[in-house]
């Protein structure tokens, strides 16, 4: 029973990723998720536990739990915290992919 489930889903996310949009988000998602996985470890190469890094950042230790978990809703402690870690932020602003419309004129 439950085959049929998952082919109706993996059809659906099909049909999602054929949306530029979507893509756009989906990679975004990614990005923030390999952000995260710096952040749990070197945290835990540095034998840290969130309580203690969130106390050399002045931040609570649920900002740090948000961080790991991919919520950064807040640059200015992301740069913090990957400050701390011996990395830096880069934030650029890329033009979202537009599927090509092509106009002729006629005369």
């Amino acid at each position: 029973m439950a085959a049929p489930k998952l082919k109706a889903v993996e059809e659906h996310l099909q049909e999602k990723r054929r949306h530029a949009s979507f893509r756009e988000l989906q990679e975004l998602d990614e990005e923030k998720l390999k952000v995260a996985k710096v952040i749990i470890g070197e945290r835990i190469r540095r034998r840290l536990s969130q309580t203690a890094l969130a106390r050399r950042l002045g931040v609570t230790q649920q900002q740090v739990s948000k961080l790991e978990n991919g919520d950064f809703d807040n640059l200015g402690t992301l740069k913090k915290v990957l400050s701390v870690l011996g990395y830096h932020v880069r934030v650029s602003a890329i033009p979202l992919h537009r599927e090509a419309h092509t106009h002729s004129s006629r005369n």
